[in-house]
């Protein structure tokens, strides 16, 4: 059964959630629920690899080689 959730989100927080919702083509909903799941199984990187992740991806434009590219793209955080 869903419970509907009433929260405060950081603006920024909230527009990139939207981002990423529309990018995969799924609800917003889907996606913080999803999220929640895994920080609560403890399938979430330290921290400082979440900051690093964050300083890269999101307070600036997107630079990477195409080595650093390649990584991204074959690394799944998650099965950490």
């Amino acid at each position: 059964m869903k419970q509907k959730l009433g929260t405060l989100l950081e603006e920024k927080v909230m527009r990139l959630a939207k981002r990423r919702a529309a990018e995969e083509g799924r609800p917003l909903n889907e996606l913080i629920e999803d999220a929640l799941v895994q920080y609560l199984a403890g399938k979430r990187p330290p921290t400082r690899e979440r900051e690093m992740a964050y300083h890269t991806f999101c307070e600036r434009p997107l630079r990477l080689t195409s080595g650093q590219f390649r990584q991204v793209l074959e690394e799944d955080i998650w099965d950490r």
